[in-house]
């Protein structure tokens, strides 16, 4: 396991023997950014890039694939890394914000998609690029696991665990979205997949766009090119939440994990996240954590 508690990935002067070494025992990295630009760079080779997850603690990250594609990582959520993905990556030059990545490595991915048994005939889809919202438990390990590699500890069995456990995870999380459209009740299995990845284009826009206090249910709509009446009635069908309680959720995970690992103040988190007014994101607050702002800082 290679653990970085203070240089950047980017910063290795034997980039090929990093990325070499990176794809055999995995990486955990958590430090501190601010402002770092790098390049996709000239010793990447897609086979050493294994499938990765990235997490904000408090700043904005933005990645930009080859295509042209853009990712921007806030505290609402975690961006996965498909297996051979080359990215420019921009940090935030508000504050310093620890960045999180962990890579992991091939054999446990290699091993991940081996049926157990030969009869074992489950499919189980390898993690793709995407933004996700994880749940309780999975984001509880990937604090941990981050906060582990922060204060220099080095048990590489531990790692191994922990890091096998998350893997486990996030194909289950990814294997459950490849299967949503099941749910949808349409005539046509092309009409159920193409239902369900509007559904998922409307969750990543929320996930990336959280923070905009005009974002309503018709700009999601129009992102997820479909009509309000429709996108509430198969997003509920997929997420069991609304559009609307999807956000809010995301909106006040994003504010618990500010007010907890920032000394941002409460006014500029409420603005950050999506509200105008301070008592309304109070409101909101203690409506959705049971608890209000002051009490998620012990202030």
């Amino acid at each position: 396991m290679i653990l970085l508690n203070e240089t950047p990935p980017g910063a290795d002067h034997n980039l090929a023997a990093f990325y070499q070494r990176m794809s055999r025992e995995g990486l955990v990295h958590s430090t501190l950014m601010h402002g770092e630009r790098y390049e996709a760079s000239d010793a990447f080779d897609e086979d050493w890039a294994c499938p990765a997850i990235t997490w904000s603690a408090g700043g904005e990250e933005l990645y930009r694939l080859e295509n042209g594609k853009k990712f921007s990582i806030n505290p609402s959520g975690a961006l996965t890394l498909a297996a051979g993905t080359r990215y420019n990556y921009a940090a935030g030059r508000d504050m310093p914000f620890y960045s999180n990545m962990i890579t992991f490595p091939r054999w446990m991915t290699s091993a991940a998609a081996t049926p157990v048994l030969d009869d074992d005939l489950e499919n189980r889809w390898p993690l793709s690029t995407r933004m996700l919202r994880p749940d309780a438990s999975t984001e509880a390990l990937m604090n941990d696991v981050a906060a582990h590699c922060r204060s220099g500890f080095n048990d590489k069995a531990w790692y191994v665990e922990q890091l096998s456990l998350l893997y486990d995870k996030l194909i289950d999380a990814e294997h459950s979205a490849a299967s949503a459209s099941r749910q949808i009740d349409a005539a046509k299995p092309a009409t159920k997949k193409e239902l369900a990845r509007r559904i998922d284009r409307a969750q990543q826009f929320m996930l990336q766009s959280y923070g905009d206090a005009d974002l309503d249910l018709d700009v999601i709509a129009q992102a997820a090119c479909l009509s309000p009446f429709h996108l509430i009635r198969v997003f509920k069908t997929l997420t069991r939440l609304t559009p609307m309680q999807y956000l809010t959720a995301a909106r006040m995970e994003s504010a618990l994990r500010l007010l907890r690992e920032t000394k941002m103040r409460a006014s500029d988190i409420a603005a950050l996240v999506g509200f105008r007014d301070r008592s309304a994101f109070s409101r909101a607050f203690s409506k959705h954590h049971g608890f209000t702002p002051s009490m998620a800082r012990g202030t």
